[in-house]
Parts: C-alpha cells; structure tokens; sequence
C-alpha cells in the first residue's frame, strides 16, 4: 500500500520549496494542492513529475471528499491554515474501501481545533502537530501590539495622515514600566510573552493552570491571580492563550470587558470563538474608550468565510491570524511536521 502525503496548504516560495524538498529527501510521496497558489505554472515547471498534483478548496466540504475519493485517498493530510478537518470528511478519508485510507492528519502547528478528533480517534486516524514552534513568532506579536496600542499610535498615524497635529488629543501613554500585562493561561506561548514583555520592564501577572508552578512563576517574574476577576482588575493588557474548549468557548463576553480597567487593551491570538466578537463590537461601540483598543488575529470565521462584527470598528486591530508567520516559525513547524510524518511512513512500513 502506497503512503501519500497531501499537502493541503503551503507557505509560498521560497518556503514551499523547503518544505516539499524535505519531504523528497526522506523519500516521501506528495500530492500539492496548488488551489491556494497564485502563480500555478512556475510551481508545476519547477517539481516537473517530481510530484503530484490537485487544485482542491478546502472550505468546500463535499469537493474535498470528492477529490480524496477519486484520488482514491492518501495516507496523510498536511495542513497549517486551519482549514476545517470535519467528521464526514475523516469517515470518508478513512474509510477501507479506499485503496488509500488515511492514517493521520498533520498540523504544522500547535492549534487543532479546526480537527474533530474525536471522530478521528473513532476512525483511527493520528493527529500530529508541533507545539511551540511558534511561541517566539507568536510572543513577538502579542508585545509589539501591546506597545503599539498602548502609546495610541494607530490614532496618531489617522490623524497626521489627515493634515490634523492631533499631539495632546489622548491622555498621555504610559511607560513599559507603568504596564501590567495580564495573561490568560500559562502555556508555552504565554511563558514566552512573559519572558519578552518582563526583558521590557512590564510587571506580568498570570491566571490559568494550576500546572504552571510557583517555580516556574517565579523563573519567568510573574505573578499568578487565582481568578479571572481579579486578573482583569489590574491589567492594562490582556492576552489570550488558552486553547478553545466548551469551558473556554465565549470565555469573554459582555461581563468580562465590564471587568476590564478602564482604557485596558485586550489581544487575542489564541482561538476565534473565546472572544464573543458580536458582543465585543457592541460594547466598543456602546462604550468607545473602556477599552482603550482590542487587537484580534483568530476569529470564529476565518479564510473564505471571514465576516466577523469586528470589521470597520474603531480602535480594532484585525489581522488574518498571522501572529504566528515568520519564516523561523513556519520553517520550525514545517520541518518538524515533515520528519513526524516520516516517522509514521517508518511504522507504517514496519508494520
């Protein structure tokens, strides 16, 4: 039995050569869908028969199991933009009557959310990823929009670009010094935001896990808050990095930003549908400056389905859920996925 690889998404070029060469080295099949390219013709031209290919949209559920099916499966879906991995689609993929069923599906990243792995883990099927191989990129980003944010500079930028000297307009900033930065949940992303906001001289306290020890608080200068309450009553910033659970799941709602300091920041890089983006956007726009500005990277629709109440808000910094994009982290994630789906051709061979 063959073991194919599809790669569902890839980063572009140069990044895309990387990664499809490491998969050529270990001596790995892949089928690339090239549907999320733009330029087609130079990617073909370059792999030549070297590889396969198919243009398949990932957000159309029932041309996804069609493709699969005529392709008469693969082993593995490699993906790394979240494109939805859904029952029907896994009881179709695994299925023995394909001459290819699959085996696992691989995440070239920490969040799997857009998996249902319980149907997975009902058909058999792995699901592989790479945690914190984006903590750094992710880390930079949550500290970078805190800074910006904080010192209101998106106003300013509007309002110099207008011809308006719009200097004194604001109550004054504060000072890295002055900050509190509060985070919610103490994995490896959020020790590593710990770590670059406490380099700055921002006091960091912490809420979440009780697996994150007095040791380890202490290792990186921070200071735990048993509740969620008390964490939102001190912090200027607040960031999210739990994952999405049916206990985190409208994590923060209209009684959370009631809670929040007045002019307080909140970021969420950790999963859309913790942050109840519709009420979000009616407290902002109910209530313009108790917070202070909201920078959002995930949401509950992404990709081609983003329409988030979010849009067109003022003081909210939406981006496409690229906290995590810089070439060492896509290269560590891409590198580590492909050398965990080496090993499963390895066992498959064996076994």
């Amino acid at each position: 039995m063959a073991f194919t690889t599809l790669i569902l998404d890839a980063p572009g070029p140069p990044l895309l050569f990387e990664e499809v060469d490491r998969f050529l080295e270990l001596g790995l099949v892949v089928t690339l869908n090239l549907y999320y390219f733009t330029d087609k013709p130079s990617i073909r031209k370059h792999y030549g028969e070297r590889i396969r290919y198919t243009e398949i949209n990932g957000h159309d559920r029932q041309a996804f199991i069609d493709a699969v099916t005529q392709a008469g499966g693969y082993s593995v879906f490699k993906t790394r933009l979240n494109i939805p991995i859904e029952g029907e689609l896994i009881r179709a993929a695994a299925s023995s009557a394909l001459p290819t069923p699959l085996r696992a599906i691989a995440q070239a990243g920490a969040g799997v959310n857009h998996i249902d792995r319980q149907e997975a883990q009902r058909c058999g099927v792995s699901v592989l990823n790479t945690p914190g191989s984006n903590a750094a990129a992710v880390a930079e980003y949550v500290v970078a929009q805190a800074l910006f944010l904080s010192r209101d500079l998106d106003h300013y930028n509007t309002e110099t670009h207008s011809g308006r000297w719009a200097k004194g307009t604001l109550a004054p900033g504060l000072e890295f010094g002055e900050l509190t930065l509060g985070l919610v949940g103490t994995g490896s992303i959020a020790q590593a935001v710990a770590r670059k906001a406490g380099s700055l001289g921002i006091k960091v306290i912490a809420c979440g896990s009780e697996r994150f020890t007095q040791q380890v608080a202490r290792s990186l200068g921070l200071a735990r808050r048993q509740t969620l309450e008390q964490l939102l009553g001190e912090a200027d910033v607040v960031s999210l990095h739990v994952p999405l659970t049916p206990l985190t799941h409208g994590l923060f709602g209209l009684a959370q930003f009631r809670q929040m300091r007045q002019g307080s920041i909140l970021i969420n890089t950790a999963r859309g549908g913790i942050v109840d983006e519709a009420q979000l956007a009616s407290f902002m726009t109910a209530f313009p400056r108790h917070i202070k500005a909201v920078a959002i990277d995930t949401f509950v629709h992404e990709k081609d389905r983003f329409d988030s109440p979010l849009a067109g808000i003022g003081n909210a910094q939406l981006t496409p859920h690229i906290a995590g994009n810089t070439t060492t982290a896509i290269r560590k994630a891409s590198r580590q996925i492909v050398d965990k789906i080496h090993s499963l051709s390895l066992a498959a061979d064996a076994g």
